[in-house]
């Protein structure tokens, strides 16, 4: 498969089989993380792997009370950006499972030392590095912006330290739904000047 063909068939997956991704498997995932390109090679990223399903249960409930505070308040259509959406995070949190991070079996957590100038750029090309090669190996995955709202005592008790901040999460595992194809309007996001 191309590059072209993986980035066009890449999709965020939200549902997973229980099935575990091998040691090896997932070290390969953050190499082709480590490998991205960085501001004046800063390389800021750290990775903490998760595949403990009480961590991750703990971290998703986190997640989920923020979530269900936001959505109730006062400002949640400007917190989510619209009605719809606060509809759908309010019918997500309702179902008994884990709705932050769709039940994957390897959560992945991309932290950074506090203050990094760069990091959302350089970590979000080390995260597409790690998706692509993830896709190529025909592992599903899917970033997970929510998880910067678990409680930092969560975060730290899963190995961030206190000199560091949660960039966002990731999730890898198999997928359990089936691929759709997702419509682009190349024209509605192009402007050129010649």
């Amino acid at each position: 498969m191309s590059i072209l063909d993986m980035i066009r068939s890449r999709r965020s997956v939200r549902s997973y089989k229980p099935d575990f991704l091998t040691d090896k498997q997932i070290k390969a995932i953050l190499e082709a993380g480590m490998m991205a390109p960085s501001a004046h090679n800063h390389q800021p990223w750290n990775f903490i792997v998760i595949t403990n399903r009480d961590a991750i249960n703990g971290l998703s409930a986190s997640v989920q009370g923020y979530l269900l505070e936001k959505v109730s308040g006062e400002n949640a259509i400007a917190d989510f950006g619209s009605e719809e959406r606060v509809e759908r995070v309010k019918k997500r949190l309702e179902l008994k499972e884990d709705t932050v991070f769709y039940g994957a079996p390897c959560v992945v957590l991309v932290v950074v030392e506090k203050d990094s100038a760069y990091a959302p750029i350089d970590c979000g090309m080390a995260a597409e590095n790690m998706c692509l090669y993830a896709r190529e190996q025909g592992i599903a995955s899917c970033m997970i912006g929510y998880a910067c709202h678990a409680a930092r005592e969560e975060l730290i008790s899963v190995g961030m330290k206190e000199s560091q901040e949660l960039m966002f999460g990731m999730v890898f595992g198999y997928s359990d739904q089936m691929d759709g194809e997702v419509d682009r309007d190349f024209n509605k996001i192009q402007k050129w000047l010649k």
